[in-house]
């Protein structure tokens, strides 16, 4: 069983590219959470030891735990990358990183650019694949259109039983929940059965019993059917095939995606591209360069667990540069809401290295169920998008 107590202590020393009188050139890639909330905490901790560049493929942070809801009529929110840059004093690229050159301390931009580093910090994220043949997978705002063809089918009476499927091997399960709570109140006066069908032995099993047993209860309260340890494979013909048990008619499917990462020529990764890292974020083999996220080969993706692993980044590069740094220890404590009840749900558990948990509590929120940037648990960024309006 995990302990809290058991966690590794970050030892901080110096760093092998620079000295602690320096402006540390440090160079951030991605452009979600996990970037945004390394260079907050490196402002917060480490001032103007630093001069940092933002480097990222888009020009927008878009609130991807948003996007189901926003197939119901509730807008996420955007922001602006580029506004942000200026306001935490970033130099801001819109290019995708091609390669690092460790021994040069250098990386290769698309735009043909070279930018030098004295700390690189990667939090690309992942890349999001097709998980059940046939099924729609819903990834996020670019889904939202094709969620909505299929709420309109269930808005004109054509659907008998709508399926949300839990592609196996994701370890990140909630924003399924959310679709099937959403989707039975919108089935409700049309008699379709929503069914929610996953590996789980227990809904939103990571979070613990007590959690599991609260959410069970309010699948139920709600008409959503729960059928555990199943394996959807594909879906074909309004078939939904079910591995080594029987298949389950069902005229729409949807799932969530499997995540795959694109590469980084000069980054060790493992067979589907996850980045190797230690407790303190530094990737296996490398000298002052870090990777958090989704792209990381920590087990359980969620943006939360981002901006954990991002504090810890940033702690460790601020305290080598000499900043007066509170002891850190590498933890990772899931937060999460699930809205699309009554009343949201506030769920938590602490995880272990592997990504297993310790023990969960859960509890009603008195908040309404917006979907808005509180969705996220960073010690930083939460705030700072509030400040911004979110």
């Amino acid at each position: 069983m995990f302990n809290a107590r058991e966690t590794p202590i970050v030892t901080y020393g110096m760093t092998s590219g620079f000295s602690s009188g320096d402006r540390a050139k440090i160079v951030l890639v991605g452009g979600g959470v996990g970037a945004l909330e390394t260079a907050l905490a490196l402002r917060a901790l480490a001032g103007d030891r630093v001069n940092m560049s933002l480097v990222s493929t888009g020009s927008q942070l878009t609130f991807r735990p948003g996007a189901a809801f926003e197939a119901f009529g509730h807008p996420a929110a955007r922001y602006d990358l580029e506004a942000i840059a200026g306001d935490l004093g970033l130099e801001f690229r819109m290019a995708r990183l091609e390669a690092v050159a460790p021994q040069n301390r250098s990386v290769r931009l698309s735009s043909g650019a070279r930018l030098e580093y004295d700390v690189l910090v990667l939090a690309t994220g992942a890349r999001a694949t097709a998980s059940i043949p046939g099924a729609l997978t819903f990834r996020d705002q670019r889904d939202v259109p094709a969620l909505r063809r299929i709420l309109r089918e269930l808005d004109a009476g054509h659907l008998t039983r709508l399926v949300l499927a839990v592609p196996s091997g994701i370890t990140w399960t909630l924003p399924l929940y959310e679709l099937a709570l959403l989707s039975a109140a919108r089935a409700k006066p049309f008699g379709t059965e929503v069914m929610l069908v996953s590996p789980e032995r227990t809904p939103l099993e990571v979070f613990g019993a007590e959690a599991s047993n609260r959410v069970e209860h309010v699948l139920a309260d709600h008409g959503v059917t729960f059928l555990p340890e199943s394996s959807a494979t594909s879906w074909n013909d309004g078939t939904l095939n079910i591995q080594g048990d029987a298949p389950i008619q069902a005229e729409r499917v949807i799932t969530v995606p499997q995540l795959r990462v694109n590469r980084i020529a000069g980054i060790p990764a493992s067979w589907w591209g996850f980045v190797p890292t230690d407790t303190s974020g530094r990737v296996d083999g490398l000298a002052d360069i870090y990777a958090a996220g989704d792209m990381t080969t920590y087990p359980i993706k969620q943006g939360g667990l981002a901006t954990q692993q991002a504090d810890l980044i940033a702690g460790t590069i601020a305290a080598s540069l000499g900043a007066s740094v509170k002891e850190l220890r590498s933890t990772h404590v899931l937060r999460a809401r699930l809205l699309g009840g009554d009343r949201p749900l506030l769920l938590r558990t602490e995880l272990d290295s592997m990504g297993r948990p310790s023990h969960g509590t859960v509890e009603a929120a008195e908040a309404d169920g917006a979907a808005g940037a509180s969705k996220i648990f960073g010690r930083y960024l939460t705030p700072y998008l509030e400040g911004l309006g979110a």
